[in-house]
């Protein structure tokens, strides 16, 4: 596995580790509508605490084999958009890919595009077999995007996840290495 963090280019991102002078951004991004509602990991609420020590830890957590965190940075501009990652499992040879978007760049198709790139860094660059993910039942908009990237649903996890005092279900989603190298 390589060992420096990636820069991923899209049509229309840089997918890249985050800045410690990105805290600011990412901790008032990351308290938006929905973030953590939607989200398995991020505390509610998000301090500016959390966030340096989640910008601190981006390096040495992929440099162990655990997680690919990469902020969305739109490449017009720069700007924090939000993140994607993929935690992985060099065991099973499996990554689950993760992510948020902030409201204001919602419904724009920056979700679908950097799962996407980084769905194809794990199969390409780090020799994944499969590539998984994750969703509420009721988060329409990221089984939405699982299915546009190609992930195949494979079932539903009923009452699964406690969030918030409520079980939710989870929608399972994913891809092999065959599916991924069909689809190139």
């Amino acid at each position: 596995m390589p060992t420096a963090l990636p820069h991923l280019p899209t049509s229309r991102l840089l997918l890249r580790a985050l800045q410690m002078d990105q805290a600011e951004v990412l901790y008032r991004l990351a308290n938006g509508p929905k973030i953590a509602d939607n989200t398995a990991n991020i505390p509610s609420p998000y301090t500016l605490q959390t966030a340096q020590d989640f910008i601190t830890g981006i390096a040495e957590k992929y440099r162990a084999g655990e997680v690919l965190n990469l902020g969305m940075h739109v490449q017009a501009t720069g700007e924090l958009i939000g993140m994607v990652s993929l935690r992985l499992n060099a065991r099973h040879h499996a990554g689950h890919l993760g992510g948020w978007v902030a409201a204001h760049a919602r419904n724009q198709g920056y979700a679908a595009e950097a799962a996407s790139a980084v769905m194809d860094f794990g199969f390409a660059t780090l020799g994944l077999q499969r590539v998984g993910s994750q969703c509420f039942g009721r988060n329409k908009a990221s089984a939405r995007v699982m299915q546009k990237i190609g992930l195949h649903y494979e079932g539903c996890l009923r009452e699964a996840f406690f969030k918030n005092g409520v079980y939710e279900d989870l929608l399972t989603f994913a891809s092999v290495r065959s599916d991924w190298e069909r689809a190139l």
